[in-house]
């Protein structure tokens, strides 16, 4: 079961680990990256953070659908690193109803909405898109913080 969907690009660090892993009692994290999985050294240094009770591992995006799609009893967590790839994510079939925004940075042609979470036009798309299909789409980077959705003001005064 999908518990929490988040795009941060960080991929996985501390607040995941020791806030939104025991805040939705997961017992898997799949970090979904096409760039991550293709690096050895990487994935290992990503998949060293599982411990007992806790399954970490980076796979391709069609293969973390798969993998989620055919988790039943597993209580899992899904990172992908940016905005576009949890379009490709939704659109490979795997749908989720909300989406979390935790850390988004760039360095040009962005608009900050919140410390961690900085948008660009390309973003604002998807994010729209999510919208129109119904996902909601909160910008919160622990479970302690105030949940804020994003909203369309956001995106034109942001």
């Amino acid at each position: 079961m999908l518990t929490l969907v988040r795009v941060d690009d960080r991929l996985l660090h501390g607040q995941i680990i020791c806030a939104w892993v025991p805040f939705v009692k997961a017992d898997s994290l799949i970090v979904a990256s096409d760039e991550a999985a293709g690096d050895s050294l990487i994935s290992e240094i990503i998949e060293s953070c599982g411990c007992k009770g806790l399954n970490v591992c980076v796979k391709k995006i069609a293969d973390a659908v798969r993998c989620v799609s055919g988790a039943e009893k597993e209580r899992i967590i899904l990172i992908v690193g940016n905005l576009a790839d949890a379009m490709r994510v939704y659109e490979k079939g795997l749908k989720f109803s909300k989406l979390n925004l935790g850390n988004i940075h760039h360095d040009d042609n962005g608009k900050k909405i919140t410390p961690s979470v900085t948008v660009n036009p390309e973003d604002e798309e998807i994010i729209g898109r999510f919208t129109e299909m119904g996902v909601s789409v909160e910008i919160r980077d622990v479970p302690a913080s105030s949940s804020s959705p994003y909203h369309e003001s956001k995106r034109r005064s942001g």
